[in-house]
């Protein structure tokens, strides 16, 4: 047993790596994700256009409090631009992920952290993504005129629980005929989204689903939809306020877009409308601390999404995804394995941090651009735009870092031959 326990001391060790702070790294409060249903983001994105299936120009719809400021992506899309696998996908990160057969979630994660998990659904939520919250709001129907129904675990807040109540029986206050039904379905839920940022205490994940736009696609045809996408910039603007007074991220985006014929109205699952880029192109803009001002290049895909999430707020990649987090935010970490000596880290000549005494480093809180390593063993240039893990060359006189694998080889076969003749040994007893 006492070989075990030295075993695991060894393992820990070549495990951890000593932090060295350099520069600041942002701790949110917590996370708003702001799916708004059905928002094509050729529609919104200045860059981008939207044309209807037989080739004409379609209009815009311009959203000042999206794409003026924050890190915004240019491109990233839905992989299957259907509401119940997107949704699957947004929190999982995973391709394989199905309404019914959710893997490891963000929300699972941030649980085990001790993070309150919350959401507002109007439409695509499903039994699995309903249990994951500790308090959800939802739309059972997606309907735009059934009082929404209240959930929870036991245990969870009463303050909260009592404040969505309250809007839950506010919410026949925003019926409305016609477009600006769809328009106001959006602000009831915004409304109550910020209410409750008031109130929550610090370490939440706030899943919002915007119904409004993709039920005006539907039955609106293009000219609605342009309108109640139109009618969403005011009440965004007051989601990242409330998310900015809480210190919060806020990260909004969409599950799909949508496409349109000529005339009539819109669909985006079919195959007339599925492989359309207006179906496909999602926005995808976070706001907050920690995070840059940016427009991220190239061509991303929705499973980025949730780890990037769990990279912002600073939680264990721990999901079962080939995606992986985008580099929206401001500073990064940089972890050193194999370290002997001295270790001195510079930018543009400068030193930042010189250490020794460990075998691995945690550099903390690193801007993106060049910066250069120097060991015993020389120095390299490392190019940092995400967090980044580099291993230095073994030098002659350091080559410890194979001996003690050596070791633990040795002693963990010693521990199974140890173990073989006890249980020989005891059955001959």
């Amino acid at each position: 047993m006492a070989l075990l326990f030295l075993i695991f001391l060894i393992l820990q060790c070549l495990a951890s790596g000593a932090e060295v702070q350099v520069g600041e790294m942002a701790k949110p409060a917590g996370a708003v994700i702001c799916v708004v249903d059905g928002l094509g983001s050729s529609y919104v994105y200045p860059e981008q256009g939207a044309y209807t299936l037989e080739g004409s120009i379609l209009g815009r719809a311009t959203l000042f409090n999206l794409t003026t400021d924050g890190a915004r992506v240019a491109d990233i899309r839905a992989r299957v631009p259907e509401t119940g696998k997107s949704h699957s996908i947004l929190v999982t990160g995973n391709l394989e992920s199905e309404p019914g057969m959710l893997p490891t979630t963000i929300f699972d994660i941030a649980r085990e952290k001790g993070f309150l998990c919350l959401a507002l659904l109007q439409r695509g939520d499903f039994a699995e993504m309903l249990a994951e919250q500790d308090i959800v709001l939802y739309s059972a129907n997606n309907s735009l005129h059934e009082e929404p129904t209240l959930a929870a675990r036991a245990g969870a807040p009463q303050e909260l629980l009592r404040l969505l109540e309250a809007h839950r029986d506010r919410f026949g206050d925003y019926s409305a005929e016609g477009q600006k039904a769809y328009s106001q379905y959006n602000q009831w839920e915004i409304d109550a989204a910020c209410d409750l940022l008031g109130r929550v205490p610090s370490h939440f994940l706030l899943l919002i689903n915007l119904g409004g736009v993709d039920s005006a696609g539907h039955y609106l045809g293009s000219s609605g939809y342009l309108q109640v996408i139109r009618d969403l910039d005011a009440p965004l603007g007051k989601l990242k306020q409330a998310c900015l007074e809480r210190d919060a991220v806020l990260l909004i985006t969409a599950d799909h877009g949508m496409a349109f014929p000529e005339k009539g109205k819109g669909g985006h699952a079919s195959s007339t409308y599925s492989r359309r880029l207006e179906s496909l192109r999602i926005p995808l803009v976070v706001f907050g601390p920690g995070t840059d001002e940016l427009n991220l290049g190239g061509i991303w895909f929705e499973e980025e999404i949730a780890p990037t999430i769990l990279s912002l707020l600073g939680l264990p990649q721990n999901l079962s995804t080939s995606g992986r987090p985008l580099p929206l935010r401001e500073t990064y970490q940089l972890k050193v394995l194999g370290a002997s000596g001295e270790i001195d880290l510079l930018r543009g000549g400068e030193l930042l941090a010189n250490v020794s005494g460990d075998e691995s480093y945690v550099f903390l809180g690193l801007k993106r651009g060049s910066y250069t390593l120097e060991s015993r063993g020389g120095s390299q240039e490392i190019c940092i735009n995400g967090d980044r893990v580099v291993e230095l060359s073994r030098e002659t006189d350091g080559h410890w870092r194979q001996i003690l694998g050596g070791v633990l080889i040795l002693a963990i076969n010693l521990a199974g031959i140890a173990m073989i003749i006890w249980i020989i040994r005891r059955e001959g007893n």
